[in-house]
């Protein structure tokens, strides 16, 4: 057991972090009750809290959180707990949903600058590998459960990622430790589970070393994926924008480091990576060289359009405010939609007269034929002409808001204002039209 604790106090050193205080993960089950008798045979080098999450998800749960309470009592360690409520989501796991709820109430009850430190073990870091593998998970994915990353206001630690659960039942035996047994990790239908019963357990047997092994494997997924994100860095660099990215630029490079380049920028734009099927399509999208090409590939959490060479990369869009849509904006009420807020403020410039304003405006979207002469121009014309001109993508243009004044089109959005403005002549301040939280239309 000292050989355990010795390589236990290592691993907690190597940790990246001054800090010394700790919030342990304390489930009741075997790997997390070795976890927090391990924390506490550390002495008083270090301040350590048990923190139990209650899921809610069986009867007993109750008498576990009890059981929890009472054995961080007996070793002397403060004890918190919270209790979480999951609601079963069509389409959704229940297992990630309990886990993403797990650790949210974590991350509620972590102080600042502490470490959360949760019992994942080798094996877990297998079964994780396998389950990622079967999933047709990338280098990224392949990097397996982290040892150590941010969390929250501190951080989040694995200390036993190099131990086996069969060591860790050795010093659970050794250490005389009651713990508890959730039956629903022997519960088959969630895929983890069948996972660890029908196929790991097998795996060990004939190979008891695999957890170690996995980990191993995960750490160089590591080097790997910091090899591809430097590539991807330096193949990027002219790139100002992630979620507007030159066409030209992507296709001066191989197709393979295309894929990386994507993968980085879309990571970096803060949107979920599309499959190997939609990253494919948006390569082949790439070859159409069409100046009126509108090439759309859309997968979960985000969609990618190429207009005008620019491959343009955003979140889905909320539902619009609908066809015939009306809405007010006066001097109070700004307005405020699906498609972004609008509101008026004072300018020592050219903007709406005050008279105009006084009246209020109504806000409507293209219905088609709208035409308009801009502030400074010489013409009136569609309002299609102006968009093609100015460049706005065409899955943007029914999301400007229009302003008018009775039936008259007096303002696009922030973009333009109607020549018609400046024929009113007063002495009041004028208002500029402020259009916030809504995509780059230009």
């Amino acid at each position: 057991m000292e050989t355990f604790l010795k390589l236990f106090r290592q691993c907690l050193s190597e940790f990246p972090s001054n800090s010394n205080s700790y919030l342990v993960a304390f489930s009741g089950g075997l790997d997390s009750s070795v976890l927090l008798a391990a924390m506490q045979r550390l002495g008083p080098i270090c301040s350590v809290r048990a923190a139990h999450i209650d899921h809610d998800l069986h009867v007993n749960s109750c008498k576990w959180e009890e059981h929890c309470s009472e054995t961080a009592s007996a070793l002397g360690v403060e004890y918190v707990s919270s209790r979480v409520q999951i609601k079963n989501q069509p389409g959704h796991s229940l297992e990630a949903l309990a886990r993403e709820a797990r650790y949210q109430a974590l991350k509620d009850l972590l102080l600042p600058g502490e470490i959360l430190l949760t019992a994942h073990h080798a094996d877990d870091q297998l079964e994780t590998l396998l389950f990622r593998l079967l999933r047709g998970s990338g280098v990224k994915g392949m990097r397996g459960i982290a040892s150590f990353r941010r969390f929250g206001n501190g951080f989040l630690g694995r200390p036993l990622l190099n131990v086996t659960r069969r060591e860790i039942q050795e010093v659970g035996a050794n250490w005389k430790l009651r713990w508890l047994d959730d039956p629903m990790n022997i519960d088959e239908r969630f895929d983890r589970n069948f996972l660890r019963k029908k196929v790991l357990s097998q795996v060990i047997t004939r190979w008891p070393s695999g957890g170690k092994t996995a980990e191993r494997l995960a750490r160089q997924m590591v080097d790997a994926q910091e090899i591809l994100d430097s590539v991807a860095e330096t193949d990027s660099a002219d790139i100002l924008d992630p979620a507007r990215i030159p066409q030209a630029t992507l296709l001066e490079i191989p197709v393979s480091r295309q894929k990386n380049v994507l993968r980085y920028l879309i990571r970096k734009a803060g949107l979920p990576l599309p499959d190997s099927a939609q990253m494919d399509n948006l390569i082949k999208g790439l070859e159409v060289q069409r100046i009126d090409a509108e090439t759309q590939v859309k997968w979960p959490g985000g969609e990618g359009r190429i207009y005008r060479g620019i491959l343009h990369i955003f979140a889905p869009f909320m539902q619009s405010s609908g066809d015939g849509y009306i809405g007010e904006l006066t001097e109070d009420k700004p307005w405020s939609g699906p498609e972004g807020n609008i509101a008026l403020i004072p300018t020592t410039g050219k903007g709406l007269p005050d008279i105009w304003v006084k009246k209020g405006f109504s806000i409507r979207f293209r219905m088609g034929g709208e035409c308009f002469k801009p502030l400074c121009y010489k013409y009136n014309r569609p309002l299609k002409k102006w968009f093609q001109e100015t460049g706005v993508p065409p899955w943007l243009r029914d999301r400007i808001p229009l302003i008018y004044k009775d039936d008259e089109l007096v303002a696009v959005g922030d973009l333009w204002i109607s020549a018609v403005a400046e024929e009113v002549q007063e002495t009041k301040p004028r208002w500029q039209v402020l259009w916030t939280n809504h995509p780059s239309v230009t």
